[in-house]
């Protein structure tokens, strides 16, 4: 990965938490201590817990809330297009029981 990925505002991180919580499938996990996200990774984004968050609801949540928002849409809209193009093409394949990381 030579491409730097810009940081995510601290202005944004509650409202991804809202998106977490509103997807978690379970109430009690020992994992992310029912947070529902295990962290933030270096560029400011919160890394939901794989045990009891669904996943792919929160990415596409997050990337409805990333075009509705102008600064965000600006600093991660290219990131979002060329994923939806290829997620279309492949997303067929992953049902081998791996899981894509984002």
């Amino acid at each position: 990965m030579s491409e730097k990925i810009p940081r995510l505002p601290d202005a944004h991180l509650d409202n991804a938490r809202a998106l977490i919580a509103a997807n978690r499938s379970k109430k009690n996990c020992k994992v992310c201590y029912d947070r529902g996200f295990l962290g933030t990774n270096q560029d400011n984004m919160l890394v939901p817990c794989g045990k009891c968050v669904d996943s792919e609801a929160v990415m596409k949540a997050w990337r409805s809330y990333v075009r509705d928002n102008e600064e965000l849409s600006a600093l991660y809209g290219d990131y979002f297009e060329e994923e939806e193009g290829a997620g279309e093409e492949t997303g067929e394949t992953e049902e081998g029981g791996e899981e894509k990381e984002q």
